[in-house]
């Protein structure tokens, strides 16, 4: 539960500035285009590079404290909590317990699951914010003039890395990293580990 409500907070440091470099980049983007193409002002090209520079420190941040604080007791928690959880199911679907023990362990498998869960998507979350804004570089590019070189420069920089560098992610440790497509293949290694467990429980009370 601690681990969890550290993980909503994280999610929520993080959450906030990318969504508000989101926003503010789409805006002027969007602002150049309704008025019929006309090129970006210095204010904005200001703004971009005040974007740019934030975008880099909170991946800075991700990729550093990751490795530092984050990625092992996301390992660790999911090692343990994964098993748990298997065993859990498979005792209210195989064991003849009373009603009783049967709805304490529902009520913890819930509980269990959802604080497991919904931090896990929170953090997978922030990497797709990260990686939001690459869909709206190439349009930008095209209305920057071409003596604001520099700041194309630095977001063609910003779109090979966010197309083809190191995904900006939390991780598992060895597990993988922590977005969408990371969660989807651990719920399918869930799933795989729930009916080898339930071999192993049907095996059981069938000898």
């Amino acid at each position: 539960m601690l681990l969890a409500c550290s993980i909503m907070s994280t999610y929520q440091a993080f959450q906030s500035g990318l969504s508000y470099l989101n926003q503010m980049f789409v805006s002027i983007l969007d602002k150049s285009r309704h008025h019929n193409g006309k090129p970006i002002n210095r204010k904005d090209v200001l703004n971009l590079g005040f974007i740019y520079r934030q975008h880099n420190i909170l991946s800075y941040y991700i990729l550093h404290d990751d490795k530092n604080t984050w990625s092992q007791s996301l390992y660790y928690y999911a090692l343990i909590s994964i098993p748990i959880n298997i065993t859990l199911l498979c005792e209210l679907i195989v064991e003849d317990i009373p009603a009783q023990t049967e709805f304490v362990f529902i009520v913890i498998a819930v509980i269990h699951a959802i604080t497991g869960v919904i931090p896990f998507m929170a953090l997978a979350h922030v990497s797709r914010s990260f990686h939001k804004i690459r869909d709206h570089i190439l349009p930008m590019q095209l209305q920057l003039k071409r003596n604001y070189l520099r700041t194309k420069l630095k977001y063609d920089d910003l779109y090979e890395r966010l197309m083809h560098g190191k995904k900006i992610a939390f991780t598992f440790g060895y597990l993988g990293n922590l977005t969408y497509r990371g969660l989807f293949e651990a719920f399918l290694g869930y799933i795989a580990a729930f009916f080898l467990m339930m071999g192993f429980y049907m095996k059981e009370h069938s000898s």
